[in-house]
């Protein structure tokens, strides 16, 4: 081999390895090489010009929505996270498009994707220089301001809401435009939390949802009143089922109608507009979570259609105070006949209530835990857990106090409760320990979730002045079945934890 061919390889491996490092973004000089090595230098830029691209594209998908060109959820985390890390002020304003599934359903998908990015542009026509939107779901959008307090947002959105109608309402267009919206203002050095800003604005959006409903035409309205001899439960007696127990609710939905029954303790506890709602799906998931929202949505999407018949899942529902209450629902569709409607019909379980609840997180406690493995083994149904554990747990009770521990705690919960996403059941297990139960999932998506997981529970927590990010510990464990004692399976996860490496986070001295 001679000099010239040798230091040619060695530029092309030097070449390599800036790359690979990150340090270079120069090409290769390919008529440097020797006359031997230019096609395979030739050959390897077109490579590196092609994975280039890929990289590109890859990165584009992990932030930017491509119906809208707008930057999408990962986006606005991105975003937020560089503002936090600023610690300035600002001011976002969560937005929900009014009527888009009416819009898919009655004249077609390319329309609603029409109806998306006509409400995009009236939005972004009406942003100031150094604001940003975001698409985060499939009507749901993201503004954010650094500058703009929250009054002055809402009075802009309103004038831009009440132009997009009023441009709409003259029999034109397919139906009439608009969108609800809820401000919230957040000022990271003073102790607000990004949990507390989306609850605040989320919350706020809802309120004027139900507030400010736009009319389609007559020829697309709902029947306003119930039709009694509809839904097959005599009241007098669904209500005596309701009153037995204050923690469950149970309901009766006509997939034909949209006619629904609630007990009045659902009614109360949960503010819905009466026990006879029409539309009350839209109604119920205007009140699930926005973290929870799309999942839950998806599944009932597949009872209503008929695909599944059963229906069971845990995720976050508004209460009538406002806050968030861990809820599980479960379901069973049953189909109608000539002279049967088509019927959903279920029971809710308010875990913030229930006697199995733990006190400081909201999740289900020890024994509800216990109990649910317990279920799982009856049946031997596949199963995967992801348990966590925060370390330092003891120590920060010891310097800060037990209310200081309980805020980690409930902060990691709620941080739990955003990476699950209502696809599997949370328990605070014992002390510092949760627990992640999903039953049959693939064991990649679980993987996925755990890495998530581990991303993102570390996050700060504010004692005092100081800025506690909690050290971590998470493991996973799959099975086949569920065919042991719930206690042997629990011992199984904490020898898995006590073995997993730890997420550094804020050392105690």
């Amino acid at each position: 081999m001679n000099e010239s061919y040798r230091l040619g390889e060695q530029s092309i491996i030097a070449h390599l390895q800036r790359l690979a490092n990150g340090t270079s973004t120069v090409e290769l000089d390919v008529a440097a090489l020797p006359t031997e090595l230019r096609a395979v230098g030739e050959q390897l830029q077109k490579t590196l010009a092609v994975l280039q691209q890929e990289r590109q594209l890859l990165e584009r998908s992990a932030y930017i929505d491509s119906l809208t060109n707008l930057g999408n959820r990962g986006g606005l985390d991105r975003h937020v996270n560089q503002l936090w890390r600023k610690g300035a002020p600002f001011t976002c304003a969560y937005i929900d498009i009014d009527h888009l599934k009416h819009c898919n359903d009655k004249f077609g998908h390319a329309e609603g994707n029409r109806y998306i990015l006509g409400i995009c542009r009236a939005l972004t026509e009406a942003m100031e220089h150094n604001e940003m939107l975001f698409r985060i779901g499939g009507d749901e959008f993201v503004l954010v301001s650094p500058t703009t307090g929250e009054a002055e947002l809402e009075q802009r959105l309103e004038r831009t809401r009440t132009d997009l109608v009023e441009a709409t309402s003259d029999g034109k267009a397919p139906m009439i435009a608009s969108f609800s919206f809820g401000c919230s203002h957040v000022d990271p050095l003073a102790g607000d939390t990004r949990r507390q800003m989306t609850m605040d604005a989320d919350r706020k959006m809802y309120r004027y949802k139900l507030m400010h409903r736009v009319q389609q035409p007559k020829d697309n309205d709902v029947p306003q009143h119930p039709i009694v001899d509809q839904l097959p439960c005599n009241d007098r007696v669904f209500q005596a089922i309701s009153m037995s127990s204050e923690t469950r609710y149970p309901f009766i939905l006509n997939l034909d109608t949209g006619e629904s029954q609630w007990s009045v303790n659902a009614v109360r506890d949960f503010d819905l507009p009466s026990q006879h709602p029409f539309n009350s799906v839209d109604m119920w998931l205007a009140r699930v979570h926005p973290e929870d929202r799309d999942n839950v949505r998806a599944e009932l999407d597949m009872v209503i259609n008929g695909t599944w018949h059963f229906h069971y899942m845990q995720y976050r529902v508004m209460d009538a105070t406002g806050a968030y209450a861990l809820c599980d629902c479960t379901g069973y569709r049953l189909d109608g006949t000539d002279t049967e409607p088509n019927m959903y019909v279920g029971i809710i379980i308010n875990r913030s209530l229930a006697d199995t609840t733990d006190s400081v997180t909201g999740l289900g406690d020890i024994h509800a835990l216990v109990n649910a493995i317990g279920e799982m083994r009856r049946v031997a149904r596949k199963a995967s857990m992801v348990a966590i554990k925060i370390d330092d747990i003891a120590q920060v009770n010891a310097r800060f106090g037990f209310d200081a521990g309980d805020r980690v705690l409930a902060e990691s919960a709620a941080c739990l409760m955003d990476c699950s996403r209502g696809k599997g059941r949370l328990f605070r297990s014992t002390g510092p320990m949760f627990v992640a139960l999903f039953d049959e999932f693939d064991p990649e998506e679980i993987d996925a979730i755990a890495e998530e997981i581990e991303r993102f529970l570390g996050s700060p927590v504010l004692i005092g002045s100081l800025e506690y990010q909690p050290p971590i510990r998470v493991a996973t464990l799959h099975l086949d079945a569920v065919d042991r004692q719930p206690v042997s399976i629990l011992n199984e996860l904490k020898a898995l934890l006590e073995e997993a490496p730890q997420v550094p986070g804020t050392k105690l001295d």
